[in-house]
């Protein structure tokens, strides 16, 4: 079931939900895809999909914070809870509006990536470098794809995708101490391997390198094994938070 939800200067929103399940039935994500939020959740529907089979409303956001924020307002109450996801650089603009929400405490990155110094200089930032304090949020889980990290000198030289932008974890933590933190990579794939397959191979062709094997039985096998551990770190949510710990873990 998809529809589509439309905000102030004319932001859509599209909503992807399994059939026949009442919405207070179902936790709502808040999808921020990449490059800030710009890019089209049509073509992470294989993974939304995936998404969808856990019983989770997929919110496909765009970058208008506004927008966003009248999103959250107008369904805090419709859903068991409200957990934001984002893919790259989608992380900047969650950001924005996870601060703005005192309800949220759980949040998901893939790949994070910290682009806000090309997005907004700030001369002082050196100085009093807080722009990755979360003010409310208690646990988020982060979700890598090793080969968006790693150099490869042989047979070819091959630069990592994400080389200077990735989120800096130890400087989150040292942020936010009282915020857990969970990591979980999965090590033979790829930034893009989250996309569906033609944009995914596009990507694995010529920016990104993925997961060797290109079929798509074996990039659908990693998107349902995103979805789970998403669905894992949600469902969690009556366990008591203590000590801030780092797990992690690989993909199949």
């Amino acid at each position: 079931n998809s529809y589509k939800k439309v905000f102030d200067n004319n932001q859509i929103v599209k909503v992807y939900e399994p059939n026949n399940i009442n919405k207070k039935d179902m936790n709502a994500v808040i999808f921020y895809t990449g490059a800030n939020s710009l890019i089209p959740g049509d073509i992470y529907s294989n993974f939304i999909n995936a998404l969808n089979n856990y019983n989770f409303s997929v919110n496909v956001v765009t970058n208008d914070n506004s927008a966003t924020k009248e999103l959250l307002y107008e369904t805090r109450n419709e859903y068991k809870d409200i957990v934001p996801l984002s893919h790259s650089s989608g992380y900047v603009t969650a950001l924005n509006t996870i601060n703005s929400q005192k309800n949220i405490k759980k949040a998901i990155f893939l790949d994070p990536v910290d682009n806000s110094d090309l997005l907004n200089f700030n001369p002082l930032k050196f100085v009093n470098d807080d722009s990755n304090k979360f003010n409310h949020l208690e646990k988020i889980l982060v979700l890598n794809a090793e080969k968006s990290y790693k150099w490869s000198f042989f047979p070819k030289f091959e630069i990592p995708f994400i080389a200077g932008f990735a989120l800096d974890l130890k400087k989150l933590e040292n942020i936010n101490p009282n915020m857990v933190v969970e990591k979980i990579n999965a090590e033979n794939y790829g930034h893009s391997d989250v996309l569906d397959s033609l944009w995914s191979d596009l990507m694995h062709g010529t920016l990104s390198k993925g997961h060797d094997d290109r079929s798509s039985e074996n990039l659908l096998e990693y998107h349902i094994w995103l979805a789970e551990q998403i669905y894992n770190f949600v469902k969690d949510e009556d366990e008591e938070i203590e000590n801030k710990i780092t797990i992690s873990g690989s993909a199949p």
